[in-house]
């Protein structure tokens, strides 16, 4: 009787020898390493530390020196940025004895590290052995005449994360600024044997069209002497075996081998939406012999990439990335995740937020990033460590480094068909001649994916795409919403070439100071702690929690708005967000919908979010979101489609609900079918708006085929002529002036509005959007982050607004003028209060109210002229104020003196109030 189990224990033995024998025979590096930090530099310029040679501490690897709180103690707070707990900038030894097999004996040893931070080099005593200095690739050295089989080996490895070139100090594979300028190993450590004759490269090609892959296989021969043998090559996965056998014969050190394969009809395409991989294994034999001698293995997926005129084909149908930057924000760790975990936990919130493209700032992501992307189908732009000046001619070391870095990242990643797009790096300025040349060295060696020369800069002949800010036509980027969603920029396109926008949104929210405690890591937000004082310092520390909240908001308001902006521009091959999640440094710049750990800020769920970010969205265009109750809303519906799914004879529906989800208009749409892969026009509607007899926000909704939703709000008011809303009586005056007949009503007890105009209020410019990117970089005026909006006051009874800025508040903040309120109590909170920046904290208002001299005033620093009878909002807010000061629940409660209001008034005040400004001055002073 047969036993089975021995026979499958004799199978299972049969292929573990088989996989000892060509699994390259590895040794684990990980784990404890002898340690001694060279802040001097003595060790490689000869000089001992103690002289005994020995290293005095230990390590644990892979890791950075920041986990074991090596480096300076920092006490300081950095403003512009995270403070790193422990800064060490300088060389350090690392050291590890280990066995090496006698059976190695005639092999290659190479030690192979995933990622260092700089300059690795191996030593025996004083003597270097071998060094390498990428950034984006491991780290792999030969090791085959140090290395001893047979015998305890002593491996001293030396790290300098100094820089090594002149290169910029924000790029973001090694800056403070976000990772950290760790020093260390993170990912795989091992010493690896090969056979004397041995693959170092194998990348695949694939042809869509022909239903094919090209394999060009590389192998090195040490021998000396001519190497005969075969390459066994197979394709599986999705059903799929295909397999070839190819001689080798050669006597040449470097062996290069191309063979095609061809896959057949049913071969599956990769792309975001069908992300399907197959497995090529290459397995090398010698002449007579069946004994593998090495065996590579890797994914690879069928797509093919192609510029054509203005598009961007993927396999041959347009692609539109929705997309986000990253620019190695890893707090918690310091550097960028090495495991499959990491990656497919970022990737799958990219994805929960309707988007299918990642750029890297001027870093290059490790394989697992490149694995999971493969899988889980996201589009990856990879940049050089390259900004700014980098690019600057006479410096030829540093242009090789670029040239030795550029020719890694391609062998290294190259068959992950992920990797869609490269660029040199952010922002590049300088020699053109010589991004050309790298971008012409990358276009004409792989064909597998497109090339640019830089971002936002110059065009560079070779160059297959462009990520900018502006083309030759115009501007190809959005910022900032506006109050109607009938307009694109596609102007800016048409150009010949794809154009992607560059750092589309960038629009701050005040910071979550509660994220303070979450910085467990390497790095501590110092820099929050110094804002958070700040803002207590004026006075304000309880309003922090509604500063974030009603910012955010606003923010979410922008990036609909933005986001859909470039949706409906057509020519355009898709959009970047600056970003997704907050940037950490270089300023601080808390522009996400996320936090820098990935995490919800509570501003908005994925699903809503979706709703505008999607590879399928309804749109809408129309004029204007503040409507007069006589006007009609017309409304031009579109649809984003992306998606491979074509609509035949679409259902598509349009209705229009109240703020209690009534619905009062309803209708549908008739269109034909609605391809594919672009924008498409669905048919218009129009309503009329004279049943709303208050003012009222509604919803316009929209719906195609029950399943994509998409929402605008628009506000509509009665008509009002500003002179009846602000007529004077005996008991309360309506001004733009701060005069004697001010003075008089309110020693009478009486009420005064003051309407000071624009012109005449010292402050600043009062703007609907949150400020750009971060302040402390970019202080461009007026440096504000929106409004809280005081809604539960009184004064805002007849004025339908939420706690936050909405699109109705454009026409009025557009008009206005805020008011620095330094100066005034503490306790007089404005009911509609600016945010100033993070930094600043100072208390601004663009209308409170206030006693003075015994009677009741109120400010609002709007304009009330220019175009105000096609300013509804205005009218409407000027009603609610009006309506207010004459009721009894106007009553103010904190006193201010007239000093105050002369501090933000700039015209000359009457003499005798003048007067009375500078009596109250001196009893002031006199009284301190």
């Amino acid at each position: 009787m047969i036993n089975f189990k021995i026979i499958v224990a004799i199978v299972l033995l049969f292929f573990l020898q088989v996989e000892k024998t060509i699994a390259q025979q590895e040794i684990d590096l990980a784990g404890s390493w002898g340690f001694e930090t060279d802040v001097m530099d003595f060790r490689r310029s000869g000089v001992e530390i103690r002289g005994d040679g020995e290293l005095h501490d230990t390590i644990i690897l892979p890791g950075i020196t920041d986990q074991y709180h090596i480096g300076n103690r920092t006490t300081y707070k950095y403003y512009d940025r995270l403070t790193r707990k422990y800064e060490y900038m300088a060389p350090a030894w690392y050291r590890k004895q280990i066995q090496i097999p006698e059976s190695w004996s005639g092999k290659r040893i190479h030690l192979y590290l995933e990622r260092a931070h700089w300059l690795t080099a191996i030593y025996s005593g004083r003597t270097e052995v071998n060094r390498n200095d990428y950034i984006s690739v491991p780290h792999i050295h030969d090791l085959t005449g140090y290395l001893k089989p047979g015998q305890e080996n002593i491996i001293d490895l030396m790290i300098d994360n100094r820089y090594q070139y002149n290169t910029h100090k924000w790029d973001h594979a090694h800056t403070e600024f976000t990772q950290i300028n760790w020093n260390g190993v993170i990912g795989d450590m091992k010493l690896v044997a090969l056979d004397p004759v041995y693959m170092d490269d194998l990348q695949l090609y694939p042809d869509v069209q022909r239903q094919q892959v090209t394999v060009c296989l590389s192998l090195v021969n040490t021998t000396g002497k001519p190497f005969t043998g075969k390459a066994l090559l197979e394709v599986t996965g999705h059903g799929l075996e295909v397999k070839k056998e190819v001689e080798v014969a050669s006597a040449d050190s470097i062996i290069s081998l191309e063979t095609t394969l061809v896959l057949g009809k049913k071969v599956k395409l990769w792309d975001e939406f069908s992300p399907d991989l197959y497995q090529l294994q290459c397995s090398l034999l010698s002449s007579g012999s069946e004994e593998v001698k090495q065996q590579k293995q890797l994914s690879f997926g069928m797509r093919e990439v192609k510029a054509v005129g203005d598009d961007i084909l993927l396999n041959g149908h347009r692609l539109h990335l929705r997309g986000t930057v990253n620019n190695a924000e890893f707090p918690l760790t310091g550097h960028v995740p090495m495991d499959d975990a990491s990656w497919e936990h970022i990737f799958n919130i990219l994805k929960s937020y309707g988007m299918n493209h990642m750029r890297f700032h001027s870093w290059c992501p490790p394989a697992a990033c490149f694995r999971m992307a493969d899988k889980m189908g996201v589009y990856l732009e990879v940049e050089m460590p390259m900004w700014g000046a980098d690019a600057k001619p006479g410096d030829e070391a540093r242009n090789d480094f670029f040239r030795r870095e550029l020719k890694a990242i391609l062998k290294e990643y190259g068959n992950h068909p992920s990797f869609l797009l490269y660029c040199n790096g952010n922002e590049l300025e300088g020699d053109f001649d010589f991004l050309n040349e790298l971008t012409e060295y990358g276009r004409s060696h792989d064909n597998r994916r497109l090339f640019s020369g830089s971002t936002a800069r110059k065009h560079v002949k070779a160059e297959q795409f462009y990520v900018s800010h502006r083309s030759d036509k115009g501007s190809v980027t959005i910022y900032e919403g506006r109050p109607m969603t009938d307009w694109d920029i596609n102007a800016g396109h048409g150009t010949g070439q794809p154009i992607i926008s560059h750092e589309t949104g960038q629009r701050c929210v005040y910071p979550d100071f509660s994220e303070i405690s979450a910085y467990t890591g390497p790095v501590e937000a110092r820099n929050l702690e110094r804002y958070r004082d700040s803002l207590a310092a004026h006075g304000m520390e309880n309003l922090a929690a509604d500063f974030f909240r009603v910012s955010g908001q606003q923010t979410r308001i922008e990036y609909k708005d933005v986001i859909e902006g470039q949706l409906r521009s057509s020519l355009s091959s898709g959009f970047q967000l600056l970003s997704l999640i907050d940037f950490p440094g270089q300023g601080y710049a808390p522009v996400g919908i996320l936090n820098a750990f990935w995490k919800s800020k509570g501003i908005i769920t994925p699903e809503k979010f979706r709703e505008f970010c999607a590879p399928s969205v309804a749109l809408l265009r129309f004029q204007k979101r503040a409507f007069f109750n006589d006007e009609i809303f017309s409304g031009k519906a579109e649809l984003y489609n992306y998606s491979p799914s074509r609509f035949r004879r679409p259902d598509v529906r349009w209705h229009v609900t109240d703020s209690r989800g009534t619905t009062l208009y309803s209708g549908r749409i008739s269109c034909k079918e609605i391809s594919n892969y672009g924008v498409y026009p669905l048919g218009e509607f129009e309503f009329p708006l004279n049943r709303i007899t208050s003012n009222e926000k509604l919803t316009v909704h929209l719906c195609v085929d029950k399943k994509i939703t998409n929402s605008w709000d628009i506000w509509v008011y009665p008509r009002k002529q500003v002179k009846e809303i602000l007529k004077s009586d005996n008991q309360v005056l309506f001004t733009t002036s701060y005069t004697a007949e001010a003075r008089r009503y309110l020693q009478a007890g009486k009420s005064v509005v003051l309407l000071p105009r624009p012109e005449a209020v010292k402050g600043r410019k009062s703007n609907f959007h949150n400020h750009f990117w971060n302040p402390i970089m970019f202080k461009w005026q007026p440096l504000t982050l929106g409004c809280l909006i005081h809604k539960e006051q009184p004064m805002f009874a007849d004025f339908v607004t939420d706690e936050f800025v909405d699109w109705q508040w454009w026409d009025i903040l557009c008009h206005a003028k805020v008011i620095e309120m330094n100066t005034a109590p503490n306790a007089l909170l404005p009911f509609i209060q600016s945010i100033d920046t993070y930094q600043h904290n100072h208390k601004l208002g663009i209308g409170f109210e206030a006693k003075l001299h015994g009677g009741k005033l109120l400010v609002l620093a709007i304009d009330t002229e220019n175009k105000i009878d096609q300013r509804p909002a205005s009218l409407q807010l000027l009603q609610s104020i009006s309506n207010y000061v004459r009721s009894e629940a106007f009553r103010p409660v904190v006193d201010i003196d007239e000093a105050f209001v002369a501090s933000f008034l700039t015209p000359q005040l009457d003499n005798e109030i003048k007067e009375a400004v500078q009596d109250e001055f001196l009893n002031s002073f006199q009284n301190k």
